[in-house]
C-alpha cells in the first residue's frame, strides 16, 4: 500500500517541533543562558527531532501506534506538550528534585513506551545540560525516566496497583538523597522530605487519573470505528448521495462481516467498518482500489481498515489478515446474491444455500486467502453461518 502524506499527521509533527524549540528557548531565556550556548542547544534540538521523527514513523509502520494516525498522533502531541511544560516548570526546582519521574509517567499514558522513553530522556537530559547539572544528577533523571516508563507501561495491563505505588513512593523518596550524597558526600534531609511529597502526589495521580488516560488511549479506536458507521459521518453521507443501492450494499456487507467476525473471534469493529467502506473508491470512479486508499488516508481511517480497503477484491494485494478475508468473502458473496436477486434466479432456500457454498468454495480453492491466516476450520464456520438466511439480512 503506497504511503501518502496526511495533513493532520504533518500538523502534529510540526507542533511537536515547535514545542521542542519553545522549551529550549524558554528555559534558556528564563535562566539567562548565553546566546552562543543557546544556539548549541537549538542544534541539539534539531538533531534529536530528526531522529525522533524517524522513530515515530518506524513505530507507526510497525503498528506500535495503534489505530488512527490522526487521533493517535494528536495524543502523542498532547503528551509531548505536557512533558515540555513539566520539564520547563521543573527547571525552577532545586537540583535532584526535578520531575523526571512525572514526565515519564505522563508520557507513557499518551505514547507507546519506546516513544515515551525517547521523549522523556531528551527533555530530562536537556534540562540537566542547560542548568549545569552534574553526572550524578543526570544519572538520577535517566533512571527515573527508565523506571517511570517501565512501571507505567506495566500498570496498563496489570491491576495490582498497590505494589507499583509502593515502588514509586520508595524511588522518589530514596533515590534523590542517594544521588545527592554521591555528588556532595553529605546527607541532605530535605531531599527525602521533598521526595516523599513528590511520591505522594504521583501516587495520587496514578490512583485517580492514570488508568483513565491509558484506557482512553485504547478506547479511542473503538469509538472512531463506531462513528465511521454513523449515517452522519461525512464519507457515509457521500456514499449515500452517490448511490442508494451502493449504500445499501455497504450496509449489508458491514452487518454480515461483523457477524462472521464474531463467529471466528476476529475483530468485529474492524470488519464492520472495513465492510462498509470496502468499495468507497467507487464514488471517485476507477480505480476503486487507488481511490479507496486515497479517501481512507485523507479521512485518517484506522490503519487496519485502510489496509483492508487496499486489498479490495485481491486486485493489487491478496487479503493479509483474517478480517480482510472475511470482508472479501462477504462482499463477493453479497454482490453475487444481488445480481441473482435482480434476475429472479433464486427461487428457493435450497438454491440460495447452493450458491453460497459454490461461491465460497470457489474463493477458497483459488488460494485468495492463503496469506490471510484464515484456517480451514474458520472458513467452514463462516460458510455454515452465511448459509443461514438471517446472516445476510
Amino acid at each position: 500500500m503506497k504511503e501518502r502524506l496526511v495533513a493532520k499527521r504533518l500538523i502534529n509533527i510540526i507542533l511537536m517541533l515547535f514545542l521542542t524549540f519553545a522549551f529550549t528557548l524558554a528555559v534558556g531565556y528564563l535562566h539567562g543562558i548565553y546566546p552562543d550556548d543557546l544556539l548549541s542547544f537549538v542544534w541539539i534540538d534539531v538533531i534529536f527531532f530528526a531522529l525522533f521523527v524517524f522513530v515515530l514513523e518506524h513505530s507507526r509502520a510497525e503498528k506500535k501506534i495503534y489505530g488512527n494516525r490522526a487521533t493517535n498522533f494528536g495524543k502523542i502531541t498532547i503528551g509531548y506538550a505536557l512533558a515540555a511544560v513539566l520539564a520547563g516548570a521543573g527547571s525552577f526546582l532545586p537540583e535532584f528534585l526535578r520531575p523526571a519521574l512525572f514526565v515519564a509517567v505522563f508520557l507513557t499514558a499518551f505514547c507507546p513506551r519506546e516513544l515515551a522513553l525517547s521523549i522523556g530522556l531528551f527533555f530530562n537530559t536537556m534540562l540537566c545540560l542547560m542548568l549545569g547539572g552534574g553526572m550524578q544528577e543526570l544519572a538520577l533523571y535517566v533512571l527515573f525516566t527508565l523506571f517511570g516508563c517501565m512501571l507505567a507501561d506495566a500498570m496498563e495491563t496489570n491491576r495490582t496497583q498497590f505494589w507499583y505505588d509502593m515502588i514509586i513512593l520508595c524511588m522518589s523518596t530514596m533515590l534523590p538523597g542517594i544521588f545527592y550524597y554521591l555528588c556532595y558526600r553529605e546527607v541532605e534531609l530535605r531531599l527525602f522530605l521533598y521526595g516523599v511529597i513528590e511520591g505522594i502526589v504521583l501516587v495520587v495521580f496514578l490512583l485517580l487519573f492514570y488508568h483513565r488516560l491509558a484506557a482512553a488511549k485504547k478506547a479511542e479506536l473503538l469509538t472512531l470505528l463506531e462513528d465511521m458507521l454513523d449515517d452522519t459521518y461525512p464519507l457515509a453521507r457521500d456514499l449515500a448521495g452517490f448511490s442508494r443501492a451502493e449504500y445499501q450494499h455497504a450496509r449489508r456487507v458491514s452487518r454480515a462481516a461483523k457477524k462472521c467476525a464474531a463467529v471466528v473471534g476476529a475483530d468485529e469493529a474492524v470488519c464492520a467498518a472495513a465492510g462498509f467502506y470496502y468499495r468507497i473508491g467507487i464514488i471517485e470512479g476507477d480505480s476503486i482500489v487507488e481511490n479507496g486508499i486515497l479517501l481512507a488516508q485523507k479521512a485518517c481511517f484506522p490503519e487496519d481498515v485502510t489496509r483492508i480497503i487496499s486489498e479490495y477484491n485481491g486486485e493489487q494485494t491478496l487479503p493479509s489478515t483474517v478480517e480482510s478475508a472475511i470482508v472479501h468473502m462477504v462482499d463477493g458473496l453479497i454482490k453475487k446474491m444481488e445480481v441473482l436477486d435482480g434476475q429472479h434466479t433464486i427461487s428457493s432456500q435450497w438454491n440460495k444455500d447452493m450458491i453460497i457454498y459454490q461461491t465460497l468454495n470457489d474463493f477458497s480453492s483459488n488460494g485468495i486467502y492463503d496469506q490471510s491466516g484464515l484456517g480451514m476450520n474458520m472458513f467452514l464456520k463462516i460458510r455454515e453461518y452465511l448459509a443461514k438466511e438471517e446472516a445476510l439480512l
